[in-house]
């Protein structure tokens, strides 16, 4: 009885043994690469004040669950830079930035006059720029700068021709580049970057998604930048609820834009919404809901501002 105990007891130990091993490999082949990571948002640089909110927002019927998307890595980088650069007439070879891990084609005459096509292989993104538009900005005085409207339809335009265009970018602003300054009596707006804002599950995505299509005189593309990455659905999840959030909100604990100096604020609207985080796929493979808390605050000198806070509904 003693041997057979003793037999069984070494059975057992290698029977956990083995069931240990089986959970660490279940652990590193489905369980942390499926596993949702913390999602990572820049809290501002300036302090955020220490205030009663008001709320007039109203916290029902408010989504309990939301998807999750899952961010696609490039199928084949090299094919796909090389296809770019058939859209902007490039000819030069690929070659590839070990330091930043990208393609780039670069053409031109000199180190002045050239054009770049870069492309990021851990993300997708990607960015075309004419150079010669850039490096001679004291001399630049463009003559003919389109309209805002016109700049929009001809990054429009110009991004359905060459089926870059994604139709989940709906909305879209129009930003300066600019030199000199009113009071100097010389700013002079050099360039117009029409950028274009993405919606997912007709919710906004926060973060640095987007697509940039910079026009210059004369209505000449001189860059465009594809800042996003592709996305796929992955599963729905239940979220924290909107209350919960909004205490890391009062607590100082959230990502938040309002004024350092504001001694009263007011939530006015409270939604769910997306965040696309600056890093690889490795280091967050998903596109995660985040609760965003919108409102106005007062700061000392009486004036009224908006802001918002932005808190991860992901627990």
């Amino acid at each position: 009885m003693k041997i057979n105990g003793i037999k069984i007891g070494n059975m057992l130990k290698v029977f956990f043994v083995i069931l240990i091993i089986a959970f660490i490999a279940g652990y590193f082949l489905y369980i942390r690469p499926n596993k949702i990571p913390p999602l990572n948002i820049p809290k501002p640089g300036n302090e955020i004040p220490e205030i009663d909110y008001k709320v007039t927002a109203k916290f029902d019927n408010l989504p309990t669950e939301a998807m999750v998307y899952r961010f696609k890595k490039p199928k084949d980088p090299e094919a796909e830079i090389k296809s770019l650069a058939k859209i902007f007439g490039l000819n030069g070879e690929v070659q590839y930035y070990q330091a930043a891990n990208e393609y780039f084609i670069k053409e031109g005459v000199d180190d002045r006059d050239y054009r770049l096509l870069r492309y990021q292989i851990n993300t997708g993104r990607w960015v075309y720029t004419d150079m010669k538009e850039y490096m001679h900005n004291y001399d630049y005085k463009p003559q003919n700068l389109p309209s805002d409207e016109e700049a929009k339809k001809i990054a429009l335009d110009f991004l359905k021709k060459n089926g870059i265009y994604d139709k989940r970018f709906i909305y879209c602003g129009v930003a300066y580049e600019s030199s000199g300054s009113a009071l100097t009596n010389d700013y002079k707006v050099l360039r117009k970057d029409v950028n274009f804002f993405p919606v997912v599950d007709g919710k906004d995505v926060y973060g640095v998604s987007k697509i940039i299509v910079t026009v210059g005189d004369n209505g000449k593309i001189v860059e465009v930048t594809k800042w996003y990455k592709e996305i796929e659905e992955y599963k729905k999840v239940k979220i924290m609820p909107a209350e919960k959030a909004f205490e890391k909100v009062k607590n100082r604990k959230s990502s938040n834009s309002i004024n350092p100096k504001a001694k009263s604020a007011t939530i006015k609207e409270v939604f769910l919404a997306y965040w696309e985080d600056a890093g690889t796929i490795e280091e967050q493979p998903y596109l995660q809901p985040v609760w965003v808390f919108a409102g106005e605050a007062v700061t000392e000198d009486g004036k009224v501002e908006k802001f918002d806070a932005v808190v991860p509904a992901i627990e």
